[in-house]
């Protein structure tokens, strides 16, 4: 097996079992334990796994969750070029729904003059920068949630569940290759969610330093998205593992 056809089938090893060692991996291949000890040096400087005593273990994203504030202004451009992208998807008019994440705000201002079109959000961030605008805007209600800048817990799903939508764009906290979306809490799962189960198309952006990483909770496979925007292309696993989900992937051209 070539190495690259190796480091591929050790990635998704580590990802499934949490961790591997490097005697069963010399004799799962056929190769010695030196040149394990090479791959997973490799997959340790990628970042994908973290080395152990006697094998690795599988690295997981950074924290569950982190300030409105400071979000918004990582990988900025970034989000930016995906915001347009999406919009690039949305209808003129009908109904759509969003998430309170910093890269789906990206979005937003591409649709505020679509005076026929109807959003409905938890985002804090939206109702206060955009109430001015065409856009016909619906908030969730619910309990206010001052790190997102969203509204949260039972009032929000309800709400949503009230509504069956055309589209919906999401964010997300990171994306596995072997277990799909995942989210820094049930609240903002139990939203999104509900979200998915009442959008004809789900468009979900996330920009690269959201892919190989899970997070606390798993949140939805990627049989239920339609379309995936981001920021540059994804690797060719990826792209294959999207083919077959039946996925569309967008990003930017260069």
């Amino acid at each position: 097996m070539a190495q690259k056809d190796r480091l591929s089938d050790i990635i998704k090893m580590v990802r499934a079992e949490h961790k591997v060692t490097v005697s069963d991996l010399a004799k799962r291949y056929k190769v010695t334990t030196e040149t394990i000890r090479r791959d997973l040096e490799l997959l340790e400087k990628e970042g994908i796994v973290a080395r152990t005593y006697g094998g690795a273990i599988a690295v997981q994203s950074a924290p569950v969750t982190s300030d409105y504030k400071v979000r918004a202004v990582k990988n900025a451009a970034a989000k930016a070029a995906i915001g347009k992208l999406a919009a690039s998807l949305l209808p003129e008019n009908g109904a759509i729904g969003c998430d309170s994440s910093t890269t789906v705000y990206e979005a937003i201002p591409y649709i505020r003059s679509r005076s026929s079109l109807t959003l409905l959000t938890n985002s804090v961030r939206i109702l206060n920068d955009f109430m001015y605008d065409k856009i016909r805007i619906i908030s969730t209600g619910g309990i206010l949630n001052s790190r997102t800048q969203s509204l949260e817990g039972e009032l929000a799903v309800r709400m949503m569940g009230n509504y069956y939508l055309d589209a919906s764009i999401i964010g997300c906290h990171s994306l596995d290759l072997v277990n799909g979306i995942y989210e820094g809490s049930e609240a903002v799962v139990q939203y999104k969610n509900t979200l998915i189960d009442h959008s004809r198309k789900i468009i979900l952006l996330a920009d690269h330093t959201k892919f190989d990483h899970t997070s606390l909770i798993r949140s939805a496979s990627f049989s239920m998205i339609n379309a995936l925007i981001t920021d540059r292309r994804p690797s060719d696993e990826w792209m294959t593992c999207m083919e077959e989900e039946n996925v569309r992937v967008l990003y930017p051209e260069e």
